[in-house]
């Protein structure tokens, strides 16, 4: 049985000497899909780094925790967040077309599904396997993981899945 990982937005990201920040992106190869970078914005210079996911592993209160001093963490490729001042390395984040971001729309075959919450990975190979999303009506929302096989594809407007909204509300958490 293969081990996974489980990263959603805003999750605590540690070094193992201090506080990091905060998951802000995933940047993913979406032709395999493979997760390639955790985006984290620093709370120091307000920058976000592009973390490997070699570096990162999940703890059972759903923060992060890095294989890295924070030394090595402001050492990493880095872009400024808008109303930061600029880090000293610079590193754009990858096309658009490969970023997931905190409420990227889910949109089904029968219109919006629900919003992006976080992805699972499995660990040996950064394999995304499920997408998380809060899925159906404000009132009645459903934390689900859907399989990557039902994602057709990522663009500007989010992930269209091969689903109708109410089987997507099936793979409750």
């Amino acid at each position: 049985m293969s081990v996974t990982a489980s990263y959603e937005f805003g999750s605590k990201v540690y070094c193992s000497d201090a506080d990091c920040g905060e998951l802000l992106q995933f940047v993913v190869e979406p032709e395999l899909p493979r997760l390639t970078s955790l985006v984290v914005c620093s709370l120091v210079d307000g920058a976000a780094r592009l973390v490997p996911p070699e570096l990162a592993g999940t703890t059972s209160y759903g923060n992060i925790v890095l294989d890295c001093d924070k030394a090595a963490f402001d050492h990493l490729p880095a872009t400024p967040v808008r109303g930061s001042a600029g880090p000293a390395v610079m590193r754009a984040v990858p096309d658009a077309q490969t970023r997931i971001r905190r409420g990227d729309h889910i949109s089904a075959l029968d219109g919006d599904a629900g919003r992006v919450l976080g992805l699972v990975v499995r660990t040996e190979d950064e394999a995304v396997t499920h997408v998380l999303l809060a899925a159906g009506h404000f009132w009645h929302r459903k934390h689900v993981a859907v399989p990557v096989d039902y994602v057709a594809g990522l663009g500007f407007a989010g992930l269209d899945v091969l689903l109708t909204k109410e089987y997507v509300t099936d793979f409750v958490l």
